[in-house]
């Protein structure tokens, strides 16, 4: 039986969901991050269970064909990014490889998923920042950045390839300003500091953003006020900055509650001939090129299988499906809990003169089964739901509210298989198709395709 702290030699034979290499030591399974299909490597034992063990890469013996020079020199510190010593075309077939395994682990389900489709753009693509806060011991010095590997300790970055460099240039100038204010970084320990994180919402199409500073206050004390007045002043790029009041004791980023200090709180994208009015605290995609390509993908299969369908974009969020798909559409419902994604919804129908989009405000597991009592039918569901999946409740109302077909869009395989499983006999998956949209990190985004039999 292996011990903690053991040294062992083995080859890493594949990748799994959560990023780390799966390896075999006498038949036990082995996880150990910062690997690469094909390593033959040293690795320490830091934990073991019944049917698998954790360790620690300590040396790489033979390294694998997919190996690269990470570009980004956080890279090994830093945990944003879990791929970047792997070369890209790798971390596409890795991507499908996952998708596949967890269909079939978790739904039973055998069938052939497609190439992952690459993102257009690869660097400065992430448009959605979400850098926590933290001070030094004692020169009370800022720090903002991703947190290191499996800690919640920050890595100071002050160059971050995948995001915009503009965002690079204003957290720089953020560190450095809190100190002249007096302001001080919130503390996971003690519960005491009043910044918790810097957020921002970069436009491709604008070169601009918005900032939102999330504090642990319900009030807006004046040297807050101030360093907002300073940063707007020295970037002209910024629209706006909000501060959002967030006092809870949990891992939560944002609340539902905000005040605007400076300028707009949104940024107006524009994708593929569509424009979309995006608030600081709404749910659009984080990479907007492979979000165009997302959309026309699901574009296809609806004009493929349907002509002008009544559709049901559920957990629609700013409305990015329902604006894409709404001249192919005869109606389109969409059901949405978020106050801020609904207005963004409803400006982005005004922005494109659209007239067959209605909006639903509630939550999904009580709207849905609502819809189903009331008899409604569709021809096309839209299901893209947050990490965690959907509840029962809206996967078995959705399958009695369309005789056609279901569109899933998911950022989490194991959910997706999950909930594709309670369909159960009723639906047949035809199409599997995963999408690059968080580049050189494990996440996948997928889209899938199911026909009632």
């Amino acid at each position: 039986m292996l011990k903690k702290s053991e040294m062992i030699e083995l080859e890493i034979e594949k990748l799994v969901y959560g990023g780390e290499g799966l390896g075999k030591y006498d038949n036990f399974t082995i996880f150990v991050a910062d690997t690469a299909p094909g390593d033959r490597i040293k690795a320490e034992i830091i934990s073991v269970k019944k049917n698998y063990a954790q360790a620690r890469l300590k040396e790489i013996i033979v390294p694998s064909q997919h190996r690269v020079k990470p570009f980004c020199p956080y890279a090994k510190a830093c945990g944003g990014c879990q791929w970047q010593h792997i070369d890209y075309e790798e971390q596409l077939k890795i991507k499908k490889q996952i998708v596949e395994e967890s269909l079939k682990k978790f739904a039973d389900l055998e069938i052939p998923v497609k190439n992952t489709l690459p993102a257009p753009e690869t660097r400065e693509y992430r448009c959605k920042v979400q850098l926590p806060v933290q001070q030094t011991a004692v020169s009370k010095r800022f720090l903002a950045g991703y947190y290191k590997k499996s800690t919640h300790e920050i890595v100071n970055t002050k160059y971050c390839p995948v995001q915009p460099a503009a965002l690079d240039e204003i957290t720089e100038f953020l560190r450095h300003k809190a100190q002249d204010f007096n302001l001080t970084a919130y503390d996971e320990k003690t519960k005491k500091g009043l910044i918790r994180h810097f957020v921002y919402r970069y436009s491709k199409s604008n070169k601009n953003f918005v900032l939102t500073i999330v504090i642990n206050s319900d009030k807006i004390p004046e040297n807050l006020v101030n360093y907002c007045k300073a940063v707007k002043e020295n970037y002209i790029n910024l629209e706006g900055i909000a501060v959002n009041f967030n006092t809870t004791q949990t891992n939560l980023i944002i609340t539902d509650k905000s005040q605007v200090m400076e300028g707009k709180n949104f940024v107006i994208e524009e994708l593929g001939g569509k424009i979309f009015r995006i608030s600081h605290d709404a749910f659009f995609q984080v990479n907007p090129s492979a979000a165009l390509q997302m959309f026309s993908e699901v574009k296809k299969m609806v004009m493929e299988k349907t002509n002008l369908p009544d559709i049901l974009d559920i957990y629609s969020g700013s409305g990015g499906f329902s604006v894409f798909l709404s001249d192919i559409a005869n109606k389109i419902i969409a059901v949405e809990e978020n106050i801020s994604s609904i207005e963004d919804g409803k400006e982005n129908i005004t922005l494109n003169n659209i007239k067959n989009i209605e909006y639903i405000k509630g939550n999904a597991d009580i709207i849905i089964p609502k819809l189903l009592a009331d008899k409604a039918k569709f021809d096309i569901i839209i299901l893209d739901p947050p990490r965690k999946g959907c509840s029962e409740e809206v996967i078995n109302a959705a399958a009695e509210i369309t005789d056609k077909f279901i569109i899933y869009i998911s950022c989490n395989p194991t959910t997706l298989a999950r909930d594709i499983k309670i369909l159960g006999e009723n639906f047949k998956v035809i199409e599997v198709q995963p999408i690059d949209m968080f580049c050189y990190t494990y996440h996948v985004e997928t889209i899938l395709l199911a026909e009632k039999k």
